[in-house]
C-alpha cells in the first residue's frame, strides 16, 4: 500500500512542510502582517476551505479540541485568540488555492513509498504475533472500604508528628510500606505510635506484620485493604515500539508507533471510507455492550496513513462502573518497561484491520508529552487481551480523592 509522503515548501517562510504545518504557518504569517479582526481572518480563510468542522475558530468557543491547533494559539486584533484547524487532507488543495490568491508561492514534492508491512498471500492462516514495548503506564482503580477507612482515621490519629493530616496521606503512607527498595516500612513506623496503632487497627496491624514477614506486598495491599476493579487501564503512547510478526517472520521491527502509524486522518466518514466505517459499525455491534455503547449510532473514527484505525469514544467498562465515585477513590499508577505481547490466528493478515480503541479522555487523564494512542487492541473487530511481560518497575504512585487522575475523571470527564 503507497503512502503519500507529500512535502511543501513554502516561499521564505519554510521547507519540508507537511499539510498541517503549511496551513498553520500561512494563516499565522497572514495574521501577523495584516493584523485582522476576526471577521476579516475568516473572509480571508473561510470555513468552506476546509470542508469539515471549521477553519479558524476563537480558542474560547472550539467545542472539539481535537480539531484544532490549541497548543499554538494566534493573536489577533483587540487580543482576541484564535486557533487553527489540524483536519487537512485531500482538502489541502482548496487551501493551496486560496493561499496562493494570497500571495504565497507553494511548491510541492511528492515521495510514494511502501509501506513496510507486507503479508502473506491469500488464502494463508496466519500465526500472529504482535508487541508493543516500551514505557507503559497502568492504571488500576479502587475504593477504601468501611472496615479500612474507620482504620486509617484512628491511624491517623496516632500519627506522632503534624506531618499526616489527612487520610491520603497516611493511606499513601502505608501503601508505601509494601515497596521494595524504599524505606516506606521505616518511615510508617517512625510516624506513627505503633502501640496504639497495633492495639486499636487490627485490619491494617495484621497486613504490616505480613508484610514485615515477607508475605505480603503492593497486590496483596489491592485485595485486602482495598476493593480493586479487575479493569486495568494501559497508556500506549506514540514513542512504544511495535514489532509485528507473521508466521515467524518480522514484517516491522521495534518502529515507533509514532512512524507506524503515520499522519492521522481524523474524523473519517462514510462517504470518504465505506470499508473503515463499515468495520467499526461492525466492531461497535459486537462489543458495544462491554463499554455501555450499545444505543449510540454515531462514532469517531481516526486512521491512520497506514489503515490502522484509532477509535476516541467516551467508552464505559462494564467494570470500572462501580468506581465512578469521588468518595474514598484510590488511582494507583504502575510506571512499567513492558512488552505486551497479542498472540492470535487469522487469514490473510491485514494491517489496516487493526485498531485501538481510545478512552476519549485519556489524554487530559494521563497528561503526558507523546501522543496517546490507545488502551485496547483490536483486530478484525476482536480485542485481544496481551500477555504483559514488565521487565521494569519505574515507580508507584498512589493517589486517594483525587480529582483529575479518578476513574470518574476518566470516563466522565
Amino acid at each position: 500500500m503507497a503512502r503519500d509522503y507529500t512535502k511543501y515548501t513554502l516561499e521564505g517562510l519554510g521547507e519540508n512542510l507537511n499539510k498541517r504545518k503549511l496551513v498553520f504557518t500561512i494563516v499565522k504569517d497572514w495574521a501577523e502582517k495584516n493584523k485582522p479582526s476576526f471577521e476579516e481572518l475568516q473572509k480571508a480563510f473561510p470555513d468552506e476551505i476546509q470542508r469539515g468542522k471549521g477553519f479558524v475558530m476563537k480558542e474560547s468557543e472550539v467545542k472539539d479540541p481535537k480539531r484544532f491547533n490549541m497548543k499554538e494559539p494566534l493573536s489577533i486584533k483587540n487580543g482576541m485568540h484564535v486557533v487553527v484547524s489540524n483536519q487537512w487532507g485531500d482538502n489541502i488543495s482548496n487551501f493551496i488555492a486560496a493561499a496562493e490568491k494570497l500571495g504565497y508561492e507553494i511548491s510541492s514534492k511528492v515521495k510514494e513509498e511502501e509501506t513496510v508491512v507486507e503479508t502473506p498471500g491469500p488464502g494463508i492462516d496466519n500465526k500472529v504475533n504482535i508487541t508493543i514495548s516500551g514505557r507503559i503506564s497502568n492504571y488500576m482503580f479502587g475504593i477504601l472500604g468501611d472496615e479500612a477507612y474507620a482504620e486509617c482515621e484512628k491511624g491517623m490519629s496516632y500519627a506522632i508528628d503534624d506531618d499526616i493530616e489527612t487520610i491520603g496521606e497516611f493511606v499513601k503512607m502505608f501503601y508505601e510500606t509494601t515497596l521494595e527498595g524504599g524505606d516506606g516500612m521505616e518511615i510508617f513506623q517512625e510516624s506513627i505510635d505503633m502501640e496504639q496503632f497495633k492495639s486499636n487497627c487490627p485490619l491494617l496491624s495484621e497486613f504490616l506484620d505480613q508484610v514485615e514477614e515477607g508475605d505480603a506486598g503492593y497486590l496483596q495491599f489491592y485485595e485486602d485493604i482495598l476493593d480493586m476493579s479487575m479493569e486495568e487501564v494501559n497508556i500506549i503512547e506514540d514513542d512504544a515500539a511495535i514489532t509485528i510478526t507473521v508466521d515467524d517472520e518480522e514484517i516491522v521491527s521495534g518502529q515507533s508507533l509514532k512512524d507506524f502509524l503515520g499522519e492521522i486522518e481524523q474524523y473519517v466518514e462514510e462517504d470518504d471510507d465505506p470499508k473503515a466505517v463499515a468495520m467499526v459499525k461492525a466492531f461497535w455491534a459486537k462489543n458495544g455492550a462491554k463499554f455501555d455503547m450499545e444505543d449510540r449510532d454515531e462514532y469517531t473514527i481516526n486512521k491512520a496513513e497506514n489503515g490502522v484505525l484509532l477509535l476516541n469514544e467516551w467508552i464505559q467498562p462494564k467494570r470500572l462502573n462501580d468506581y465512578k465515585t469521588r468518595e474514598r477513590n484510590i488511582t494507583v499508577e504502575h510506571d512499567n518497561i513492558v512488552d505486551f505481547d497479542y498472540f492470535f490466528n487469522t487469514v490473510d493478515f491485514d494491517v489496516s484491520k487493526l485498531a485501538f480503541l481510545q478512552y476519549g479522555n485519556a489524554t487530559d487523564f494521563h497528561r503526558s508529552a507523546p501522543d496517546y494512542v490507545g488502551s485496547y487492541l483490536a483486530y478484525d473487530t476482536n480485542i485481544i487481551r496481551p500477555d504483559q511481560n514488565i521487565h521494569r518497575d519505574k515507580g508507584f504512585t498512589l493517589e486517594y480523592e483525587p480529582t483529575l487522575k479518578s476513574c470518574d475523571f476518566l470516563i466522565e470527564g
